[in-house]
């Protein structure tokens, strides 16, 4: 797992996979609550934010919990790439370069900045797994590398994400929700807008990931059901090349033009109320310092 204060940070692309150790060190993360300072607490939700050695920018992590959202259903949509170019409307672009093995790969993600600022753009090394123990937890986190054939693109900043990720747990009929997020998205956003912006989108992005968990069935049965290669612990996507391939073939969308463009196109409703929830705080004061630097929820 690569060290947020390392001169060379992001580090280059590697054929080497996470580690259980690495698991285990980020769900780590979720659990322990020493050295960070809460921000916010319900009985249903909560921010906190840590100080990192060599940055100026804190760690986030947000807890939620969504009692009608199952786990497995949470975990599918934060994977299904096709799916996020349904709701996530900062999304710009967003493919897998290659697969390491079953279970990491590395991906490009874009996303838009409001005017005047610039659009981002992630290359990211990504992480998951699907735990038998304890049943029903899920860790999904990534990291930033550098990739020969995505270099930085003159119409975008290159954000870095030093560490970030989800952790997913079954509670119930519904699950627990952690996000954790060590971004740096560059540029000339002042240190003290990212710390406090994050802290106040997290409800929203809560809320729009949970309207996307409630389409998402309905959207996966006209989609490839079958199609979820993350649920695999063995076998890799047959459709990506591997880490070696990727440094000599060109990079292509291996399934081809996007399924669909949004879910209006296939009558189903994502909640305004839902997608607009705030957490009520103050929110008058810092929105337009929000909207400047709002791009940054949608990285994963």
């Amino acid at each position: 797992m690569a060290e947020n204060g390392h001169e060379a940070f992001p580090p280059p692309a590697t054929s080497t996979p996470a580690s259980d150790a690495d698991f285990q060190r980020f769900i780590s993360l979720a659990d322990n609550y020493e050295g960070w300072e809460e921000k916010y607490s319900t009985p249903d939700s909560g921010v906190w934010t840590r100080q990192e050695k060599g940055s100026s920018i804190n760690m986030l992590k947000a807890r939620i919990d969504y009692p009608d959202v199952t786990a497995s259903v949470l975990y599918d949509v934060l994977h299904d790439p096709y799916y996020r170019r349904c709701w996530d409307e900062n999304m710009i672009d967003g493919f897998e370069i290659c697969h390491i093995d079953a279970e990491n790969d590395i991906g490009y993600y874009s996303l838009k900045f409001p005017t005047p600022m610039g659009n981002r753009d992630y290359v990211n090394r990504r992480s998951w797994r699907k735990f038998t123990d304890p049943e029903g937890q899920y860790a999904i986190f990534n990291h930033s590398v550098t990739h020969p054939k995505l270099p930085p693109r003159p119409s975008f900043t290159r954000a870095i994400s030093f560490l970030s990720g989800y952790v997913i747990r079954a509670q119930g009929e519904g699950c627990r929700f952690f996000y954790v997020s060590h971004n740096d998205p560059k540029g000339m956003i002042p240190t003290f807008v990212i710390n406090k912006v994050m802290t106040r989108i997290v409800p929203k992005i809560g809320a729009k990931i949970r309207a996307a968990c409630m389409a998402y069935p309905a959207w996966k049965e006209q989609h490839e059901p079958s199609y979820k290669p993350w649920l695999s612990t063995t076998t890799t996507d047959p459709h990506l090349p591997n880490f070696n391939e990727s440094l000599t073939r060109e990079l292509v969308d291996p399934k081809g033009k996007l399924l669909v463009q949004s879910t209006a196109e296939l009558g189903i409703q994502l909640p305004e109320t839902a997608l607009s929830a705030s957490n009520g705080k103050d929110e008058d004061d810092d929105d337009e310092q929000s909207k400047g630097a709002d791009g940054g929820d949608s990285e994963v």
